[in-house]
């Protein structure tokens, strides 16, 4: 009788802690990236390995993207309850077509959007890449902004030639030659390089945020509708999130080991390595001040005017319409 009682405490204990084996039942909720997985991503992988969601009552699956502009019509849709895309292409999803979704966190504090070129091909900043061939992705955020960065450096875009090709193909299009750049978030730069150095050649960065657009990138967001009705799931989702990333950023070798477990076709090495570059971007001044994940109303400003701007936007959004800090975690 007295073995059955405190088999019967542990149970309860477990159930009212979160502590033991993680939960099999939970909300079910489906997490949307912007890419194909990558050592970006760590932080929700790690949340999900560690069972920080399933200690929120959390069921997450996590889908790969297919570029931030696609990402949040899924989201918009219906077809995933949270997304991780980037801020930019919100505005404008927001802006012309009125999509009902917010920022709920940041991720990364300083937009990584850019290009990546071969130091070979003699470019060393925004005005060389007129009479050049640029590879790029279809859609994606990168290819949402690129007018802007293009316009905002006074490049003739009609001097350029594009080509576009899958993602998979950016690298080894890049290092045979058969474009001078492409477009690619600065994070995958370690990747580029380390294949690059084994041929001779060097690869290098153009950040659209250093040449006229700095605005934040990649954030946590989920539909109005969603932090209208059920503001809890909101808010366990966000917590266990954060708490995920903060992991990872200081445990990357870790981290990289758990991304790498779920998903063996990410090399452990490079996923360390955009890891890493991520945890720069995340631990921007305003997250150091506040707390990780956190938004400023000034820099939200900065960005939506950034990207109406170079957009050439419908309307200018009140900036209460793209974000809310009401579920991030306190410091």
């Amino acid at each position: 009788m007295i073995k059955t009682f405190v088999l019967f405490l542990v149970a309860l204990v477990t159930v009212f802690t979160g502590a033991g084996p993680a939960r099999a039942a939970g909300d079910e909720v489906t997490l949307a990236l912007d890419w194909i997985v990558n050592g970006t991503h760590a932080g929700y992988f790690v949340a999900q390995d560690k069972g920080y969601y399933a200690g929120n009552n959390l069921a997450v699956t996590i889908v790969r993207g297919y570029g931030s502009g696609d990402t949040i019509k899924r989201l918009a849709s219906g077809r995933a309850t949270f997304a991780v895309a980037d801020m930019g292409a919100l505005v404008g999803a927001r802006a012309n077509e009125d999509v009902p979704v917010k920022a709920i966190a940041t991720v990364y504090g300083k937009a990584a959007l850019g290009m990546l070129y071969l130091q070979e091909s003699g470019i060393k900043g925004p005005k060389d890449l007129e009479g050049r061939t640029l590879g790029r992705s279809a859609a994606g955020a990168t290819v949402l902004m690129l007018p802007g960065f293009l316009k905002a450096n006074g490049i003739d875009r009609q001097k350029m030639k594009e080509v576009v090709i899958d993602a998979t193909a950016f690298l080894p299009m890049l290092l045979s030659r058969k474009v001078d750049l492409v477009t690619e978030q600065s994070i995958h730069l370690p990747r580029f390089q380390k294949a690059a150095e084994k041929q001779g050649l060097h690869v290098e960065a153009m950040r659209f945020s250093d040449f006229g657009l700095v605005a934040y990138g990649n954030m946590l967001m989920t539909t109005d509708a969603l932090i209208k009705d059920k503001p809890d799931l909101v808010r366990r989702f966000t917590q266990a999130t954060v708490r995920g990333l903060a992991y990872a950023f200081e445990n990357p070798q870790e981290a990289a080991a758990i991304l790498q477990k779920l998903h063996r076709e990410v090399d452990p090495e490079f996923s360390k390595e955009e890891l890493l570059a991520t945890r720069e971007l995340a631990w921007s001044d305003e997250a150091k001040a506040n707390g990780l994940g956190a938004i400023s109303r000034e820099k939200m400003t900065s960005t939506r005017d950034v990207v109406t701007s170079a957009l050439s936007l419908k309307r200018v959004i009140p900036v209460e319409e793209l974000y809310t800090v009401q579920f991030l975690p306190s410091r």
